[in-house]
């Protein structure tokens, strides 16, 4: 092996010369402030067992996936090798499985647990993870990328049976308050709604969930992670249409995507527009929904809806981060469903799908949840609800559809009704999600 090589192995994994112990170099990894994610508490937790697969840990910069994959690493109890894929050296010599396993034999005679972190660099990542998996020397082997643009796009098919994918997005409300659920409800839910003011404002990143100074936190995101990567990774042409789709989605959330204005007030024409949204749903800075249909010729069957994966981002875009009531803001509307659509897509089992409804004459549907069995559509009301009223559009598709419940997510009110024998529920905003697992639990 490469010298150079070595000592840069050496310097990652100091425990191969016995500097440190498991347990410090484990925990030197994990933070002081440490959030259990659902993901370790679930899908995470199930060992393979049966035949050799890699675990693609995929989410956006910043959101947590290296410190899950040392908690994961510290609760097997075992000294991962850890390869850092942003460095030059270990981008080579991970570019062929043949040759590396010679060398890793060399190196830790025994198979251990192999990390490959931001694993998008690598060229050929799928071809040489595929090779790494049949020759089969390492007995686990976990991959962390930011961008499934990179990583996925080029693993999809070479990995065919060979992976296991999960996603991690920022912090969700189940996750930061999850010590409420031994408090009484009254208590519980008092602490749930002030960590959903914060989560309405904030985002859930991290790093911008615990600092003191979370609006400049989320700038450094937006100007490291969000456009660096448009222009280094994705060789963005035009950095300054890119900015201003941004800001032109911050402001459109929830609406019907028109591509036409969207190219005209970037300056760039349909294709290019097409394919910045590309970028910014594959590195989960956004997440388009399709519209729910049933062949029905007055159903919208086409033009998607766009969303942020995270508040906090689309609120500094629109310099509009902190307010003293978040729920009095002009755009409530439009954060509160945000906000909702984020906590699905944390909490939403994946066999689930999340669209929206809308019918030529405007009748809507905010959400509409289905596993091609049942559903449940979601109505988002930002006032406060007094006693419970059933909109125009909810009854036209209860009609419709007779899902098997209606959730109407409101600030105050929370009783159930029956609505022509169809089941409605009035929920508030910090026990939606609970209301919804229970379902799907």
């Amino acid at each position: 092996m490469d010298s150079h090589l070595v000592q840069r192995i050496l310097f990652l994994n100091p425990w191969l010369r016995g500097d440190v112990s498991l347990s410090e170099f484990l925990a030197a990894h994990i933070p002081e402030k440490y959030v259990q994610r659902c993901l370790e508490q679930s899908r995470l937790d199930e060992p393979i067992i049966g035949k050799r697969k890699v675990r693609l840990l995929i989410g956006p910069r910043q959101a947590g996936k290296s410190t899950l994959a040392w908690r994961m690493f510290q609760k097997l109890g075992r000294h991962p090798l850890f390869l850092l894929c942003e460095d030059m050296l270990i981008r080579s010599w991970c570019s062929e499985a043949v040759p590396f396993l010679r060398d890793l034999k060399e190196l830790v005679p025994e198979p251990v647990p192999l990390f490959f972190e931001e694993a998008q660099h690598l060229p050929e990542a799928g071809l040489f993870l595929k090779g790494l998996v049949d020759l089969g020397h390492a007995e686990e082997i976990l991959v962390t990328g930011s961008s499934s643009f990179h990583l996925q796009a080029r693993t999809r098919e070479s990995l065919a049976g060979r992976s296991i994918r999960h996603q991690l997005l920022p912090f969700s409300l189940e996750e930061t308050a999850a010590s409420t659920r031994t408090l009484p409800r009254a208590l519980a839910m008092g602490e749930r709604r002030g960590q959903l003011a914060r989560h309405l404002s904030f985002g859930g990143y991290p790093e911008v969930w615990f600092s003191a100074t979370p609006e400049a936190v989320l700038w450094d995101l937006i100007e490291a992670f969000i456009l660096r990567d448009a222009s280094d990774m994705f060789q963005v042409r035009y950095p300054d249409a890119f900015r201003r789709l941004l800001k032109l989605l911050a402001f459109d959330v929830g609406n019907l995507l028109n591509m036409s204005n969207l190219a005209q007030g970037c300056g760039v024409n349909r294709k290019t527009v097409q394919n910045y949204l590309d970028i910014l749903e594959e590195t989960h800075i956004v997440r388009r929904i399709l519209p729910f249909q049933d062949g029905k010729r007055s159903e919208v069957t086409r033009t998607p809806k766009c969303y942020f994966v995270d508040n906090g981002i689309r609120n500094v875009l629109l310099g509009q981060v902190s307010e003293p009531d978040i729920l009095e803001r002009p755009d409530t509307g439009a954060l509160v469903e945000n906000w909702l659509l984020s906590e699905l897509l944390k909490n939403l089992p994946s066999r689930w799908s999340v669209q929206y409804w809308r019918s030529t004459s405007k009748a809507e549907m905010d959400f509409v949840l289905s596993d091609g069995q049942q559903v449940i559509a979601v109505e988002v009301k930002t006032g406060r609800m007094i006693r419970p009223a059933v909109s125009r559009s909810a009854r036209s598709f209860l009609d419709a559809y007779a899902p098997s419940m209606l959730f109407v997510v409101n600030q105050t009110l929370d009783t159930a009704i029956m609505v022509q024998d169809h089941q409605v529920r009035f929920v508030p905003l910090e026990a939606a999600i609970p209301a919804l697992l229970d379902l799907w639990i």
